[in-house]
């Protein structure tokens, strides 16, 4: 754990948590289960305690706000055409320490922003096309208390809620949250415990519980593969996570495999490049009926 510094933005008391007789905190939001003594703050960068009670150091902070069609999330068989507001605030739970300013929004940048705000800017567009939110930067789960009463209030307002995620998290809060969301885009990087262990530190049995939960419940799921060169890319790679969707999933489930970030589009990759990601989509549409390259 790391000793937290103080807070720049705005903070709330956290959900899911509770006290050791020792003064310690255990954060129940995710499989790891962090431990925390006063002033120290979990993996995610986003819990810790303040003087023995369990704050959220991202409550009410927003990072980064978007506009944009709902393919965009990416979702191709929900809502189609429908414009959604895309946001997120800092926090990761699944990203190694190094690599995490690359998977989200950082704190230093943002600004407060209530689950009110968000709702009366959906209103406000439903003339422009929006139909809701989509929270979809960094892992939003760890934004685990805005999402919540913002969902409450979207759902009261007759908008969308849509959740990407990776879902490393504990089935408590996901049973809690599932009934005010509409649609998920669910990230499975491999199927591959050795992959979660060694590049992410994270139980594949638990993303696997989170998957299996989102699939049994009513919300709409696509599942992405977000492709890291080297890593998870290879034809057989992506073969194996297509078997097991068809198979305990059926083989109509929607399937993206996602461009690297900052990466050209696919007609202006290197040759190799592009070669690559098609056999990877072949390698997919061999056992699934809807693969996209997103």
């Amino acid at each position: 754990m790391q000793t937290a510094q103080k807070p720049q933005v705005s903070r709330g008391e956290a959900a899911f948590g509770h006290r050791l007789p020792n003064g310690n905190l255990i954060c129940d939001l995710c499989p790891r289960f962090c431990e925390l003594a006063p002033g120290e703050r979990g993996w995610c960068q986003t819990r810790f305690n303040r003087r023995g009670r369990l704050w959220s150091a991202n409550h009410n902070w927003l990072s980064i706000l978007q506009f944009g069609r709902i393919e965009s999330v990416p979702l191709v068989q929900y809502a189609s055409g429908g414009i959604v507001l895309k946001l997120g605030s800092f926090g990761c739970n699944f990203v190694p320490q190094a690599e995490r300013e690359s998977f989200g929004a950082e704190v230093g940048s943002g600004r407060s922003f209530y689950p009110r705000d968000l709702a009366n800017i959906c209103m406000s567009l439903v003339k422009q096309g929006c139909i809701g939110a989509a929270f979809v930067y960094a892992e939003p789960l760890m934004w685990y208390e805005f999402l919540m009463q913002s969902a409450m209030l979207l759902k009261k307002c007759d908008m969308r809620v849509i959740l990407a995620t990776a879902g490393f998290v504990n089935q408590r809060p996901l049973q809690e949250l599932l009934p005010y969301v509409d649609a998920v885009r669910f990230d499975l990087f491999a199927f591959d415990s050795a992959f979660y262990r060694n590049n992410m530190h994270v139980s594949f049995a638990e993303v696997l519980l989170a998957l299996r939960m989102l699939a049994l419940s009513d919300v709409h799921l696509e599942v992405t593969t977000p492709l890291l060169p080297g890593q998870n890319d290879a034809p057989e790679d992506i073969a194996r996570i297509a078997a097991y969707l068809a198979q305990n999933y059926g083989p109509d489930i929607p399937y993206h495999l996602m461009l690297p970030p900052g990466q050209p589009s696919l007609t202006q990759m290197p040759p190799e490049e592009k070669e690559r990601i098609m056999c990877c989509a072949d390698a997919a549409g061999s056992i699934l009926h809807r693969v996209y390259i997103s």
